[in-house]
């Protein structure tokens, strides 16, 4: 009964909070024998010293723990007329055996105790896949901040991009949860690094339990509390205010949209008036002056804007007063406490909580309709042992993100880096009105909730079982900021002008220079609701020593209540609405082994998954061309639809492993993979509200998108300090959605339909070289390289007229590329750790100003990406001819730790890009002739693809602000230029020579001069937004951690 009264009183305070957090856990085995004589020694009581978990040993000596969560152990072994002995520093992984046998020695003095330090093995043997496991202490010494940023820095993965998947493929958990947000699928990582116990990276060769992923797993497990003491973990992260781009602002006034306008020796009579040289000219707008603009408003039919020259350059001042400079900090709070729950601890089974909050602000590159990201997430862990070998965990995470949308359309996504904004500025409509204006983009705010509880019963020393209830919401909020006050604020030349640009403004406005002001703003809108509810539960038993089983059942519940679109009040046949409500359900069930005999290793599973969307659909395969599809009302009367189909898979998985040597091991892996596709492609039904036509429809009767992966592996410890690990894989990739466009006869239906067309072929090979102990040097470095080849069935468009679909087939040019060509695309990160130990050096006042110092460099290097120049234009069977120029990044984390006692202070800093290299991002193009100037004055290895001065540049190459731009134009001959301009050089093909046209002559540029323009590389006509074009520059953060 008061097991019972301990499980109501725990619920009960975890009703406010509840979650879905049960941790995952690893198993301590091993052997234990007499020391003098070998022999094995039954009945030995071995037991993690600070817990009630423990085993004690069969006939043989053999022990097994189960279920034990991640961390750092003592292990004790004691048996009657042998002396105790321990182990410490004995580390636990997710997942996987750590192995410690106790040799005991006959008992001599009563009461003595052996203590020993556990020796972890470079080459963990029971691992049969591509694995990195980090642990608090080590995320504690690398320049980051957050859980992505940990596992970015693993072999096989850019950002949460695992061996060249999308994020959406990837199985995020926290304790045991996959953290995934069901509106598109991409994982919620928002995790307070304060309350993480270890991360856990997986590449491949996942087991049978791991379901509704296809690329990669990453485990979070958080730190649990104690029921003896309480502990807190603070951190704090300040960077001062600082620009996030490289050279003067947006609204300098010699930036592109500002100069001509301002600059006294053309804005008056025009950019064209003689004043600036063509090269000049070229990298501004064509502008005809304050003089011109104000006869023409003098000579309209309109008397309200009658505005002077003057007034005119004043009401620009005014409509492009944006302030670009960022005036307030980036930071990150990170708080963790954790210890016994106030009062009733001990009456309800030791209890023990861990909270956490984190807060993390990034200011954007310029203010859009907000000025910063900023992310809010607080966790809270309760855990009680309600009864022997009963555990009960509950768990809650509320999270707060707010932002600008990136989308104009309703779909989801926040801006938060340099480039995510700089990117939107690259030649496309309406840049000036993107910058200079606050609500081209919507603010949006997006919150999610989770509740969940976790109840673990051991049945025995060898038999456990888990449970697990959870519920993950997320609701999404994008529409129009605050509106625009229209009443004129100031005035010029008597004529009022209101606070444009900035505020939310759906009439038509423009700007005296003709920046739209008005309509196409903040179009986004989106009112989703997402609930998932997951109920889960496990079977694991250690049959004997060699086999372990685990088995399960998984059934999940999602109510999808989505609605977004794009909306503009004055242009309503733009507008598009994009909804859907459904609850499709999921069920899995999965049994797998793990055979362990003599060093080799044996995951074997199998998993069956169930899969149905819900409701009726329509059979878009009987007649796709049927009137019914037409509009979202026919689609009902006409069609009428019918009850889903369920889609089921069996999935095998298996994993080998075993010694080579006994310091190397091989490993072999091989499974089938499947996942949920975005809900675009389950349940979308997209259409134009102003005609009510169709313009996009899913299938959720198209088979699952499915992953076949395989890894083959080689792990090598060298002089027992060093890891190498080589890994080679495979991955099929196959039923992935595409949009295919059905056109009817009389083009009345003309509609996107997903279809699983869509295939990839991902191959790889990784290098690692790892050193994880050692005084004074520690760290990594990997090497990834990588092949992608994707394409797709059938053709992007069908029409119903068969003449027509025969032309279409006949020139679709992409259809026959579709299949790309393979493209290497490798990288490397590289971790160095110098660590100075304590209490080294001379001692000052009691302390050792040289000792406890900690320096983290990481290194990051990517080859260039190819892609294919042909000068401008396009020539049959040349495809990614060039590369863009390698990219390279430093950071930094020095630290310094003070032992003040019980507690612990560490003071850092970290630098990001601490070389303060440039690198470009090749945003900030103005439109397609901007791009072709870039490319067109580079000087690259001769061929016969394009037409550029040969020599040794690569894309990505650029000439630094300060140097003046010197125009080269390759000719053939001299003799073809009609008329020379002095101001630029020639470089003529026949002869090779650099000529210039000087005193009515043509003459060779002194060599001197023409050697320090090739070396200052003042030729190359850059992208006309220079503060779009190299992001990032070095950025300090100071920081604070505090433990105790």
């Amino acid at each position: 009964m008061r097991y019972v009264v301990r499980l109501v009183a725990l619920v009960g305070m975890g009703l406010v909070f509840i979650p879905s957090a049960w941790a995952q856990a690893g198993k301590i085995a091993g052997r234990v024998t007499d020391a003098s004589t070998g022999e094995p020694l039954p009945g030995v009581n071995v037991v993690v010293v600070g817990s009630t978990q423990g085993s004690t040993t069969d006939v043989d000596g053999y022990y097994n723990i189960l279920n034990v969560p991640p961390g750092t152990y003592r292990l004790r072994a004691s048996f009657i007329g042998f002396t105790p002995q321990v182990v410490e520093d004995v580390r636990v992984n997710i997942d996987l055996t750590t192995t410690i046998n106790f040799a005991l020695q006959e008992e001599v003095i009563q009461g003595e105790e052996v203590v020993v330090t556990a020796q972890r093995p470079v080459v963990q043997p029971d691992l049969s896949a591509s694995m990195a496991s980090v642990t608090a202490e080590k995320i504690e010494q690398l320049p980051v901040s957050s859980v992505t940023a940990v596992v970015g820095l693993q072999a096989g993965i850019q950002g949460l991009s695992v061996r060249g998947s999308g994020a959406d493929e990837l199985a995020f958990n926290l304790n045991g949860l996959t953290l995934r947000d069901e509106r598109d699928n991409t994982p919620y990582t928002s995790i307070s690094l304060a309350s993480v116990q270890e991360v856990q990276v997986q590449t491949g060769g996942f087991n049978a339990e791991y379901g509704n992923v296809r690329s990669g797993v990453i485990n979070v497990v958080t730190k649990e509390g104690t029921a003896s003491r309480y502990e807190v973990d603070a951190i704090l992260r300040y960077s001062p205010p600082a620009q996030k781009h490289f050279g003067p602002p947006a609204n300098d006034p010699n930036s592109y949209w500002i100069r001509p306008f301002l600059d006294p020796e053309v804005a008056w009579t025009g950019t064209k008036n003689g004043a600036w040289d063509q090269a000049t000219q070229d990298q501004y707008p064509e502008f005809d002056g304050w003089i011109a603009e104000s006869e023409k408003r003098l000579n309209d039919d309109d008397p309200t804007n009658d505005l002077s020259p003057q007034a005119l350059q004043e009401a620009f001042r005014w409509q492009f007063r944006k302030e670009m400079e960022i005036v307030e900090p980036d930071y990150v709070v990170d708080v963790g406490v954790g210890g016994p729950v106030p009062l009733v601890s001990s009456r309800l089974g030791n209890a023990r909580f861990y909270a956490a909050y984190r807060e993390d602000q990034e200011m954007y590159l310029i203010p859009l309709s907000r000025d910063r990201y900023k992310d809010r997430s607080g966790h809270l862990k309760l855990t009680s042992d309600i009864g022997p070998g009963m555990k009960l965990s509950l768990e809650a995470l509320l999270g707060q993100t707010t932002g600008t949308a990136s989308s104009r359309s309703g779909q989801p996504g926040i801006f938060r880096s340099a480039f995510s904004i700089a990117s939107q500025m690259d030649r496309v409509s309406f840049i000036d009105t993107r910058i200079f204006s606050t609500d081209y983009w919507a603010p949006t705010t997006v919150r999610r909730n989770m509740q969940g509880a976790k109840f673990t019963h051991a049945l025995d020393a060898n038999t456990y079982y888990e449970v697990r209830l959870t519920r993950f919401e997320s609701r999404y909020d994008t529409n129009p900021g605050r509106p625009r006050d229209n009443t004129p604020v100031v005035f010029f030349g008597g004529v009022g002008f209101d606070e444009a640009p900035f505020g939310f403004e759906d009439e038509p406005t423009n700007a005296v220079t003709g920046m739209r002001t008005g309509v196409g703003m903040s179009n986004a809108r989106d009112t989703s609701r997402v609930t998932v509810w997951n109920l889960k539960g496990d079977f694991t038993r250690q049959v004997n020593r060699f086999l372990q089983v685990k088995t399960g059942l998984e059934y999940n519940l999602t109510d999808s209540k989505v609605r977004y679109g794009r909306f503009d009040a004055f242009l309503p046949s733009s507008n598009l609405v994009s909804q859907w409500d459904r609850q499709p359900t999921r069920g899995a069930a999965y049994a797998q082994g793990k055979l362990e005999f003599q060093g080799m290793i044996a995951n074997l599973g199998l998993r069956l998954d169930y899969f149905r969307a819900g409701g009726t659909w329509y059979d878009i395969e009987d007649d796709p061309f049927s009137p019914g599809f037409r509009s979202p009302a026919a689609l009902d009367t006409l069609l009428g639809g019918e009850p889903t189909r369920a889609v089921v898979s069996l999935s095998p998985r298996l994993g080998v492993s075993f010694p080579v040597t006994s310091f190397s091991k091989l490993f072999v892996n091989y499974g089938h993979f499947r996942a949920i596709p975005n809900p675009n492609d389950l349940f979308l039904v997209e259409y134009f509200p102003q005609t009510g036509q169709l313009s996009q429809l899913a299938d959720p009767n198209n088979p699952l998108p499915k992953t076949i992966a395989y890894e083959l592996g080689y792990e090598h410890a060298l002089f027992d300090q060093f890891l190498v690990r080589a890994a080679g894989y495979y991955k099929d990739v196959s039923f992935q959605p595409r949009l295919v466009n059905y056109i009817s006869r009389d083009g009345q239906v003309d509609y996107f339909v997903s279809e699983p067309l869509s295939y990839e072929d991902i191959r790889g090979f990784e290098l690692t070289l790892a050193r994880n102990r050692g005084r004074w040097i520690q760290g990594f470095v990997n090497y990834t390289y990588m092949v992608f080849t994707s394409g797709y069935f059938g053709f992007r468009q069908v029409n119903e007229n068969p003449t027509v679909q025969r032309q279409f087939e006949e020139s679709d040019a992409e259809r026959r590329a579709a299949s790309s060509r393979p493209v290497p695309q490798p990288y490397g990160r590289l971790n160095i750790d110098v660590l100075v130990p304590p209490r080294i050096g001379p001692e000052v006042a009691g302390v050792h100003p040289l000792a406890n110092w900690r320096l983290s460099f990481i290194g990051r290097w990517q080859k260039g990406s190819a892609f294919t120049w042909t000068g401008g234009g396009s020539i049959p069977g040349i495809v990614n001819n060039v590369r863009f120029r390698d990219s390279y990044a430093l950071d930094l984390r020095v630290t310094r730790d003070f032992d003040l006692g019980n507690a612990r202070v560490q003071f850092f800093m970290d630098v990001n890009n601490l070389l303060n290299r440039k690198e470009m991002s090749f945003s900030g193009m103005v439109d397609g002739n901007d791009y072709l100037a870039y490319m067109r004055s580079l000087h690259l290895p001769a061929s016969d693809a394009y037409g550029n001065i040969p020599g040794n540049d690569k894309p990505g190459d650029y000439r630094e602000y300060d140097v003046p731009f010197v125009p080269i134009d390759p000719v053939t001959t001299r003799s073809q230029v009609g008329s020379p301009d002095p101001t630029r050089i020639y470089y003529e093909r026949d002869s090779g020579q650099y000529l210039e046209y000087v005193d009515g002559a043509w003459q060779q540029v002194p060599s001197d001069r023409m050697k320090q323009i090739l070396e200052d590389k003042a030729y190359i006509d850059m992208p006309n937004m220079s503060y779009f074009t190299f992001l990032n520059p070095r950025d300090v953060y100071f920081g604070l951690r505090l433990n105790f």
